[in-house]
């Protein structure tokens, strides 16, 4: 039975809806109004555009599509997230967050405003998740981000459509700071083909729930069983 997830944003008043049919979606539109996608574990991938992972920013400032709280489909636990705005992976015309795909659109906000809202003191959260978009397309803010975060003691997940693999040969210091402090990195495309709703924390079976800290321990890949 497929786990549905209803929740309001206390910050923005949003209400979030996680792995409904499509009867129940057709329902609340007809109550409250169309309303937009959020999550960017379904955006089908093509196999062009991946040559280059990060791009230029401007340091200190974070491009951001918005902010989730208290989900439980984004990693283990109750989690407050950051969708960082910007995809260069030239999705398909149906990708569910296409909305998020533009690094022109978005909110500019500062690495201290960003922290400010994920460690909100008046949400209970058991640890951070970093999603997007793309958010190594933003390998410096990513970078500074995983790091305070992990000087607060959080648990970090970082969202990729890009393999470990790949991250892993980078030799940008900002993308192998990521891989050296996060907990756990779900990586690579989502795959129409291998959709399966049951799966915990992705959206199709290629996608990987990399444990990061054993991976490190072990120098060998180690996949977090959460199934």
């Amino acid at each position: 039975m497929t786990e549905i997830e209803l929740s309001v944003n206390p910050h923005s008043g949003e209400l979030v809806v996680r792995g409904a049919d499509p009867a129940l979606l057709t329902t609340l539109v007809a109550q409250l109004g169309r309303g937009k996608d959020l999550d960017c574990g379904e955006c089908p991938l093509s196999v062009t555009g991946q040559s280059e992972i990060a791009a230029p920013e401007t340091p200190g400032l974070v491009r951001v599509a918005g902010f989730i709280h208290q989900s439980m489909v984004d990693g283990p636990g109750l989690r407050s997230v950051l969708f960082m705005q910007g995809c260069h992976l030239q999705c398909t015309p149906y990708c569910r967050n296409s909305y998020i795909h533009d690094s022109r659109e978005g909110t500019l906000m500062t690495v201290e405003a960003v922290l400010g809202e994920l460690l909100r003191p008046d949400l209970p959260r058991d640890g951070i998740t970093i999603s997007g978009g793309e958010p190594l397309r933003q390998a410096q803010a990513c970078a500074e981000l995983v790091t305070r975060l992990k000087i607060a003691g959080m648990h970090v997940v970082v969202y990729s459509g890009f393999t470990f693999e790949k991250l892993a040969r980078s030799t940008d210091p900002t993308i192998r700071r990521v891989l050296a402090l996060a907990d756990v990195i779900v990586d690579g495309p989502f795959v129409a083909a291998l959709h399966d709703r049951r799966l915990a924390y992705r959206g199709s079976s290629n996608q990987r729930i990399i444990d990061l800290k054993a991976t490190r321990t072990t120098g060998e890949l180690r996949l977090l069983q959460v199934d």
